[in-house]
């Protein structure tokens, strides 16, 4: 038995990584890796807890906080999907402070840069980042980055920028330049919401 419960954390620590180099698009994170039906995130979550994996912990919370609310508190799942009230607690204290870090950081990453890159195309509409017409360009871009998580969060997912098989004039004429900006400073975001993890959800310390 030591040396399955071994195999096994090695497949749980390849999916609830503790570093933040550990997470990439392209791998398979969360619930998804176990066989058979795709358990709950509130129910890996329990059992990571019951188990005392404490390196698993920060992106269990946060895979079962991204869902939302409805997911977190949902009285129809099984009694092994429902979570004490005190993780609860910690639970939507995460999500609320990473929805609110998701929101502002996009929103600066968008009309607020830091970067003082310039634009690489006379057209691009962020040469006049206050003008009607990029606020009309970046508002489906601020969808598309934070508007699917609904009333969840997810800022540890990488956004497309455009559309399959489409260059970056399907984002209303945004240069290259900036479209680089734009995945760069995600980047930045997604470690930083990453390194948040353990205090938001209460495991600091």
């Amino acid at each position: 038995m030591p040396a399955i419960r071994s195999q096994l954390l090695e497949v749980v620590h390849d999916a609830y990584p503790e570093t933040f180099e550990g997470l990439s698009p392209f791998k398979p994170l969360g619930e998804s890796i176990f066989s058979g039906p795709t358990p709950h995130p509130n129910e890996v979550l329990n059992l990571f807890i019951q188990q005392r994996l404490a390196s698993a912990l920060p992106m269990a919370y946060y895979m079962a906080a991204r869902r939302g609310p409805d997911s977190l508190m949902d009285r129809r799942l099984p009694r092994n999907a429902t979570l004490p009230p005190e993780v609860l607690q910690s639970a939507i204290k995460g999500l609320m402070a990473l929805r609110e870090v998701e929101l502002d950081e996009t929103h600066r990453l968008l009309f607020h840069p830091k970067s003082t890159r310039t634009c690489s195309a006379s057209g691009c509409p962020l040469r006049t980042p206050t003008s009607p017409a990029t606020l009309d360009t970046c508002k489906p871009v601020f969808d598309r980055i934070v508007g699917s998580s609904r009333f969840g969060t997810n800022p540890l997912q990488v956004p497309s920028f455009y559309e399959s098989g489409r260059d970056f004039q399907s984002i209303g004429g945004i240069c290259r330049s900036c479209v680089e900006r734009w995945e760069s400073g995600h980047a930045e975001l997604r470690k930083n919401a990453w390194a948040m993890l353990p205090d938001v959800f209460g495991l600091g310390g």
